[in-house]
């Protein structure tokens, strides 16, 4: 014979863990079904966070503006079919200057020789002047413009910001109507420009 409980609680809580009706399996594959969109759902807002932050805003810049420059290396710059080196003594002065110059962006105009060889034209910096300076602000600077031996407008921008303004780019064209090897450079951090031919 079989015995029976005393406790009725004990009975009850025998009962319920040996009832698993259909219910029961419907509300848990119910429930499996809630934590598998809510984790797409998740997943699709961390993407667009993400995406949002790296594409758009300072950051988004900060990377074009990586891919559109170059590291200037044992003081030469090479750009396409555009090669620039510096001489020793304009590469420190433009390494003071960059140094001394933190909270303006300031402009140089760089001066030497060009010359075409097979599929490269070289510009060799041999000296850099500053013009006159009409305005300078943290992320702009106004200048006069640089004289008909110079060969390149260099100017800083903020820390990383490489990328040219639709102003320097028409500086640079109306600069080519006297000079047409003239050259626009952005220096956006000590050892990196952006060079516009």
């Amino acid at each position: 014979m079989k015995e029976h409980s005393q406790n009725p609680e004990e009975n009850n809580s025998e009962n319920h863990h040996s009832r698993h009706t259909p219910q029961h399996e419907e509300h848990d594959e119910i429930s499996i079904w809630k934590k598998i969109i809510l984790g797409i759902v998740a997943l699709l807002l961390i993407t667009l966070v993400v995406s949002l932050t790296f594409l758009s805003g300072p950051v988004s810049g900060v990377l074009e503006g990586i891919i559109e420059s170059e590291p200037i290396i044992k003081q030469r710059v090479v750009v396409d079919h555009i090669e620039l080196i510096f001489e020793d003594n304009p590469y420190e002065q433009l390494q003071e200057l960059y140094e001394q110059e933190q909270k303006t962006e300031f402009s140089v105009c760089l001066q030497g020789d060009v010359t075409d060889k097979a599929d490269v034209t070289r510009y060799e910096v041999k000296t850099l002047y500053s013009p006159k300076m009409f305005q300078q602000t943290f992320n702009h600077v106004s200048f006069e413009p640089c004289n008909k031996d110079s060969f390149a407008i260099l100017h800083t921008h903020p820390y990383k910001s490489c990328i040219a303004s639709q102003t320097d780019l028409n500086t640079l064209e109306n600069s080519k109507l006297n000079n047409p090897k003239m050259l626009m450079i952005v220096m956006c951090e000590p050892k990196r420009v952006s060079v516009y031919y």
